[in-house]
């Protein structure tokens, strides 16, 4: 295709055209014609020059970042200190297992009590294979990884509103996707043969797309009509002898275009197979903490004021088991506080890297979850991991687990991952009246199954009700991150920031956090070694 020819368009405004026209699944079939397709680029931590002997660094939260800022500096040689305002480490990458309670703010407390060491991963869930930061400590120490399977065919898409035979029908994912893939191959092979992309694209070009689609197996190669194929898979599949089967018949575009659940394609850090720690998400933290001295982490330290010299920063707090206040003094301090929490501490902190503290917008989230006595979804449903996709804004997602497949001890599925209003309203609910809607929406999609076989065991997370969060994350605008994130990269005379919320484009990700440390750690080596 030439691309200097003023009477034709780029590949890039075919594509951006046919993704106006056809939405993502048309430009995407377009796109894999011409093989064209779209990490965190930090694999180890920065190299320090300067050496900490004689230099003490007070960490505030024992969060993934700083966890991470810890064992890289003693590393070198500082003394560090973390003040923690939990009796645990890990922050928001944190399991609910047995044992674990959780608070609301002026509300609720629940105790979670699911058998077998079952758990749900309430913070971070899935690993990406290109958080290479993220990879690389579960490497170095020793954390076991497994695939979470993100993406299961057999899982479903549920839309409940709108109207046609589709909507309120549990659909399997794979036939929806082979569906909508093989109509707008056909609909793209028939403008290419009917004239319609002449003045788009050169003729080496439209064979090329049209050679592309025919290949897919998706339509047929004389008529070009969209029909029931191996793709999309039997309805009766053949046995033995003389048996034919029956191939599964797709659904009309017409009904399918009322879909909307499934319809975005997941961006490429979401691919169909993750990874999670075996045992849990709060592996990750856990084997970070047992990497440091003891006594490293003062837990139950709720701080209060943060004030600096020109050579030291003194941080009071309250330990929250005896009421005593007390302070700590060091040379420097690394806020790993998320910002919601952060701006409700008193400091001497600059206008300007207040205004950036105060920058992002608090994200509410629930995440909940319900143990099940059966694996029905295995056993009954032929969905082994992944996750139903549904339009309920309290709930959608359904996660299955894709650890102890084929087990005997049930499970435990994500029924809820809510997000903004949504999450407020559901927030709002009590816990039990949030665990019933759970089960509500989860009997629509899974009938005669989903009460059946819960064993009345579930835990409820609301994050922006927690004390020391206020939010599952925070989110930058676009223009706040060129004009109030630049301070806080700064930072100030005796205190450097870091945390998720550094990282502005990779909100809620773990490997923001640790990489939000690197960037500290080596902010910190230049400031010491400068003297």
């Amino acid at each position: 295709m030439s691309e200097d020819n003023n009477s034709q368009i780029t590949k890039r405004d075919f594509l951006t055209s046919i993704g106006m026209v056809g939405g993502t699944a048309a430009m995407m079939t377009a796109l894999a014609g011409w093989e064209m397709g779209m990490a965190s680029t930090m694999t180890e931590p920065p190299k320090m020059t300067s050496e900490g002997k004689g230099k003490k660094i007070l960490i505030l939260g024992a969060g993934i970042s700083g966890l991470v800022c810890a064992m890289e500096l003693i590393k070198k040689g500082y003394e560090v200190q973390i003040l923690e305002a939990k009796d645990h480490a890990g922050g928001r990458c944190m399991s609910a297992r047995k044992g674990t309670v959780i608070e609301d703010v002026g509300g609720e407390k629940q105790i979670c009590d699911f058998d077998h060491n079952q758990y749900l991963n309430v913070g971070p869930w899935r690993i990406p294979a290109e958080h290479h930061s993220t990879i690389y400590y579960c490497r170095k120490l020793g954390v076991s990884l497994e695939p979470f399977i993100n993406k299961a065919f057999s899982a479903y898409y549920y839309q409940s509103k709108g109207d046609g035979p589709l909507s309120g029908v549990p659909l399997r994912q794979s036939d929806v996707d082979i569906d909508r893939a093989g109509h707008v191959a056909e609909l793209l092979a028939k403008c290419v043969t009917g004239g319609a992309l002449d003045e788009k694209l050169t003729k080496e070009d439209q064979e090329a797309l049209l050679d592309y689609l025919k290949s897919t197996g998706l339509i047929d190669r004389r008529e070009l009509n969209y029909r029931a194929n191996l793709a999309r898979g039997w309805e009766e599949t053949p046995t033995v002898g003389t048996d034919m089967g029956k191939l599964g018949d797709p659904y009309g575009l017409a009904d399918l275009l009322k879909i909307k659940v499934g319809a975005q394609h997941e961006e490429r850090d979401h691919p169909p197979m993750m990874f999670q720690p075996i045992g849990g998400m709060d592996q990750i933290p856990r084997a970070m903490e047992r990497e440091l001295p003891k006594g490293i982490i003062r837990f139950n330290s709720e701080i209060t004021d943060i004030v600096q010299s020109d050579d030291s920063v003194t941080v009071t707090y309250t330990d929250t088991k005896s009421g005593k206040v007390e302070t700590a003094t060091a040379d420097y301090s690394i806020s790993c506080l998320i910002f919601p929490a952060l701006n409700k501490i008193n400091t001497d902190f600059r206008d300007d890297v207040l205004e950036g503290i105060r920058a992002p917008a608090s994200s509410p989230i629930v995440k909940q979850g319900h143990q099940f006595s059966e694996r029905f979804w295995e056993t009954e449903e032929q969905i082994f991991g992944g996750i139903t996709a549904n339009d309920f804004p309290e709930s959608n997602n359904l996660s299955y687990p894709s650890s102890e497949m084929f087990g005997n001890n049930g499970g435990v599925v994500l029924t809820a991952y809510a997000r903004g209003g949504s999450a407020i309203r559901l927030g709002a609910m009590s816990i039990k009246e949030r665990l019933e809607k759970g089960l509500e929406i989860g009997e629509m999609i899974h009938p005669e199954r989903f009460r059946k076989y819960y064993n009345g065991k579930g835990v409820s997370m609301a994050w922006h009700k927690q004390k020391y969060a206020l939010a599952a994350w925070v989110t930058w605008s676009k223009r706040n991150i060129g004009l109030k994130m630049p301070p806080l990269m700064k930072g100030e005379k005796r205190v450097l920031f870091s945390g998720n919320g550094m990282a502005p484009f990779h909100q809620g990700w773990m490997f923001a956090a640790i990489e939000a440390a690197w960037h500290s750690i080596e902010d910190l080596d230049k400031r010491v070694a400068k003297g």
